[in-house]
């Protein structure tokens, strides 16, 4: 019963990170879009740069 409750208790807390990631990254694309007039996606890979929302990283 206790690994269950675990088990359970696991989903609902990977279930609320992963939901509050997506929501942010929607509000991203939204603000984005709206201040900026750029149609730009919050986590974006190109050929040799990877955009995670303002960061850039370098490849």
């Amino acid at each position: 019963m206790k690994t269950f409750r675990k088990i359970i208790l696991s989903v609902v807390l990977l279930f609320c990170v992963l939901f509050g990631l997506l929501a942010t990254a929607k509000a991203y694309e939204s603000i984005r879009r709206v201040a900026f007039g750029e149609y730009r996606k919050a986590i974006e890979i190109q050929k040799d740069k990877i955009y995670i929302f303002d960061f850039e990283i370098t490849l």
